[in-house]
């Protein structure tokens, strides 16, 4: 690997003609060069294939020759593909490497935001040294000129042309390399961003290209080259207009401790580090020109090809130049720029494009810096720009008049409604909702909260971490009902770790002094009084019929309206992630005399009530099921009122006809989903204890009958939502069978009397190739087919843990029957087929042994469910009388046969990721 490769890694060395000359004769003289020892001669086909390489890439005939050797040697590991089509494979492959060296490399250095990756000296001093050389280059803005031209999809476009792409294996690994050649070439500017300050011509290249070659992918989400340029830019003005201290440049972090971010407040790196490294940096002052310039760029008229990631830039821009208003030469002259780029930006509904475009992308679940830079962007808004806040509150407030005098006088909404303050309210939300890299984010916004006044170490908040207090507590102020619900959004969001969900519990337990609609006294009052109107005369369990339209009386006719609905929902909500986060606010709940979270949440449950509002009961009661106490007492009710015993006259609970009338007609199952995310965890945690069989046998009948046998008849307008049914479903059947497995071990240990129990009737459909059994190996082969069309899709993830689970629950039917035999001969497995069994040789499911061996070359996308597949063949090798028609059934084809083999050989040398640092890793080949 030289410079000049990572200086221009989509170049490529020109054709020679010279060597097109050598080469043409290649089959009569022979060839040698330096990369071949010998002189050998090329069949004419060979020579053919080397032209078409080079002429597809305009790359120089010997690279071109050099690609297809390796792929002849490379055919072994791949068999469905031709040496031709693996050379095209190894050229982007090359190429990805590169950009992950040079990603790596911009990671090695130290400076203003993270630690570099080594922590030897002279390894970060030659990485310094070495990227200061390729910067002086003009490193950064050919990166910029590669994205430009290295698009996605003309090389796609080139491949398909010059058939150049193979089967879908073959497309998905070389679309996957060209998108990651992008994507780690964008990060390496984004890191060296981070670190070191950018030139004029570096922060003008990085804006040209925003403003004319950012792209947005078909799912509506930012592409990933452009958010990391976005990134770069944030980084970039940030350290644009900071007058570095030259004394410790490059022997800092800024990121070191929990609460210390890199905020526009800190002028100087926070602490140093052990080693004594220092970066070049091009100045140490602010340069007025290229305030100028990008004051120029952003505040003329251009329209970008996406217009709000201008306004992105506008308003970050803005709150940059007011952060450094006084340390800038003439700073009060920016004071109009500042507000004319805030209200540009605004009107370009800047913050609706955040929350839909950029923060959904998939790097805010990896990129750390990304998070935090963003994070800074939100925080330093609502700490430069209170006066932008402020308008957009008063605004929101005009709206919600607006709406409430057009909803009374039933006149349709006005199209230019001012909803900013909403979607700013909603992108908080969104953002913090989910802390992946558990960064704790979120509560810096509570630090200087009056809730937390007692137990606030003796360290005093900074003055942002104040105004990001009285931001939450007065954005909570007079809140009219247009507000209400966004507000509530924006608290469940910011509550997403421990210690500020119990922030946000205390919050709202202190505003009861002020009577207001967000204290917790004034929201369980809701719940109780809606309780007692809408539920019907009698409870579920002595007259369930009532609920659901049998009876005409006007009880049952009422309903809740929609906007105290969407209100309701919102404040469960915020419940929910509350009492998920935090054991202390959860029994505070739940031992609250006056709030009786069981009898209203369990109640509501009983009347005719929007199924979303239900759904939204289930998760929040959900939640609480953490304490294992708390679960015990929500089972015993469940028992008590029959939630899923059959109704009377019928065979069905009140919840299947509640989905069967309501869900299955819409097509989609939020109810159906929240109701199985409760009863996970609690059957799961009652599973442990003496459970109450009658019970259980009830809630098996349902997931069973209502639930997983309908599948095949049911449509869903999501296929992500059936594999997340199917997988809940599956989570709970394999906690009833290895729990029943392990109580018939020490049943038959003590030779007690053994009953039937809903484990036993699982274990005995599966042994006995029942309904249960012959859906399960129809959703594998429903679940192969999916994967093996080799396209990425949203729910893959569900699905290969749902195929997963079905694997596993056949292995330890198969398993722990065979050990259950070994010590009790009179055993009813005694003449039952295994699940495995049944699988190699049952006539029927011919294609499904066959299909999970394919699943074992699955191994670089989904390495557990390779690896699961494989322990199920090798449970079949371990099998004597299973010998024969496994031979009959492994592939006949010589490909095929390569294929398994292969797959074997990877899954074998797969090494599982750590499970203390990847505790909930997807199954997906992606680190």
């Amino acid at each position: 690997m030289s410079a000049n490769e990572l200086l221009n890694i989509s170049a490529t060395f020109p054709q020679n003609p010279a060597q097109r000359n050598i080469l043409l004769r290649a089959d009569i003289d022979g060839i040698q060069f330096d990369s071949l020892n010998e002189r050998r001669k090329l069949p004419r086909l060979f020579i053919d294939e080397c032209f078409a390489i080079s002429d597809l890439f305009q790359l120089n005939e010997y690279d071109s020759l050099l690609l297809l050797i390796e792929g002849e040697s490379l055919q072994s590991n791949y068999p469905d593909c031709t040496r031709g089509l693996l050379a095209v494979q190894l050229y982007y492959q090359s190429k990805e490497r590169l950009s992950a060296c040079l990603a790596y490399l911009m990671a090695c250095l130290n400076g203003r935001t993270f630690q570099s990756l080594i922590k030897i000296s002279k390894s970060i001093e030659f990485s310094t040294n070495f990227i200061n050389e390729l910067i002086e280059q003009r490193l950064i803005e050919n990166i910029i000129e590669q994205l430009i031209s290295f698009q996605i999809r003309n090389e796609e476009q080139k491949l398909y042309s010059k058939a150049g792409l193979g089967n879908v294996k073959h497309r998905r690994r070389v679309q996957d390399s060209i998108k990651h050649i992008r994507s780690f070439q964008a990060k390496s500017i984004f890191l060296y961003s981070c670190q070191i300050r950018l030139t004029q011509s570096h922060l003008l290249s990085i804006i040209n290209y925003l403003a004319k070659y950012s792209t947005i992918q078909d799912d509506g989400i930012i592409d990933e080259s452009t958010l990391y340029l976005l990134g770069a830019f944030l980084y970039g003005i940030t350290l644009a207009l900071t007058i570095l201290n030259d004394t410790n440049i490059g022997s800092s972090s800024i990121l070191t401790s929990k609460h210390q971010q890199f905020s526009l407040q800190e002028d100087q790196p926070l602490s140093p580090l052990e080693d004594n490294t220092t970066i070049t940096t091009t100045t140490s002052s602010i340069d007025p020109d290229l305030i100028t310039a990008i004051r120029d760029i952003l505040s003329n008229d251009e329209r970008w090809i996406i217009p709000e990631l201008k306004a992105v830039c506008q308003l970050a821009w803005a709150i940059i130049l007011r952060a450094r208003s006084h340390t800038l030469p003439d700073g009060h002259v920016y004071s109009e720029d500042i507000e004319a780029l805030a209200d540009t930006a605004v009107e370009a509904h800047v913050f609706a494009f955040l929350s839909e475009t950029v923060i959904k992308s998939s790097l805010f679940q990896q990129e750390e810096f990304l998070i935090r830079r963003f994070h800074m962007f939100f925080v330093d808004f609502i700490y430069y720009l209170p006066f932008k806040l402020k308008e957009l509150r008063v605004q929101a407030e005009d709206t919600a008049r607006m709406i409430e005098d057009c909803e009374r006088a039933r006149k349709p909404l006005p199209d230019n409604l001012q909803r900013d303050y909403e979607y700013f309210l909603e992108l908080l939300s969104t953002f913090y909702a989910n802390d992946h890299m558990s960064l704790h984010l979120s509560e810096e916004f509570w630090i200087a909260a009056d809730a937390l006044a007692g137990h606030r170490l003796m360290q005093s908040p900074t003055q942002q971490q104040v105004a990001l207090a009285n931001f939450v507590e007065s954005a909570g102020g007079t809140l009219s009902a247009y507000l209400y619900c966004h507000y509530i959004h924006m608290l469940a969001g910011i509550s997403s770790t421990q210690s500020s969900a119990h922030a946000c519990f205390e919050l709202l337990r202190f505003a009861k002094d002020t009577g207001g609609p967000t204290c917790w006294n004034r929201i369980f009052q809701a719940f109780l009084l809606y309780r007692n109107t809408y539920r019907p005369d009698t409870l579920l369990n002595q007259q369930p019929q009532t609920s659901f339209g049998a009876s005409t009386s006007p009880s049952a006719i009422k309903t809740i309206a929609p906007k105290e609905v969407t209100a309701l929902i919102a404040v469960l909500n915020l419940i929910e992630v509350i009492a998920s986060q935090d054991e202390v606010s959860r029994i505070g709940f739940f031992e609250h005399p006056q709030w009786q979270i069981t009898g209203a949440f369990f109640g509501l449950l009983s009347c005719r009530i929007s199924l979303d509002l239900k759904a939204a009961l289930f998760n929040t009661l959900s939640a609480f099921t953490k304490t294992s106490e708390i679960a015990m007492h929500f089972w015993k009710i469940i028992g008590e009122i029959d939630l899923f015993a059959p109704m009377e006259n019928s065979d069905m609970p009140a919840i299947a006809y509640e989905i069967e009338e309501f869900e299955v007609p819409s097509q989609k199952y939020t109810f159906l989903k929240s109701c199985l995310k409760f009863l996970q965890p609690i059957i799961s945690q009652q599973l442990k204890t003496n459970i109450d069989m009658r019970t259980l046998g009830y809630c098996v009948v349902f997931l069973v009958n209502h639930v997983l046998l309908k599948i095949p008849t049911r449509t869903f307008k999501s296929i992500q939502e059936k594999w997340q049914i199917i997988e809940l479903v599956l989570i709970i059947l394999n906690d009833i069978v290895t729990n029943y497995f392990s109580n018939q071990i020490i049943e038959n240990d003590h030779n007690e009397t053994k009953f039937v129990s809903p484990g036993e009737l699982l274990v005995n459909d599966l042994l006995r190739g029942g309904i249960l059994n012959n859906l399960l190996t129809t959703l594998i082969t429903d679940g192969c087919e999916k994967l093996f069309e080799y396209v990425s899709f949203i729910g893959e993830q569900e699905l290969s843990r749902s195929l997963i689970l079905i694997m596993e629950l056949l292995e330890s039917v198969t398993i722990s029957s065979q050990q259950i035999l070994q010590t009790d001969k009179s055993s009813s497995f005694t003449f039952c087929q295994t699940p495995i069994e049944r699988i190699v040789t049952d006539t029927n499911t011919k294609d499904l042994f066959p299909n999970i061996m394919k699943l074992i070359d699955m191994i670089d996308y989904f390495p557990k469910l390779a690896n699961q597949a494989l322990s199920i063949f090798a449970k079949t090798l371990s099998e004597d009388k299973l010998q024969k028609p496994f031979l009959r059934l492994l592939p006949k084809d010589h490909k095929e046969k390569a294929l398994l083999r292969n797959g074997i050989v990877r899954c074998l040398e797969f090494t599982e990721p750590d499970s203390d640092n990847n505790n909930d890793i997807d199954d997906t080949g992606k680190n």
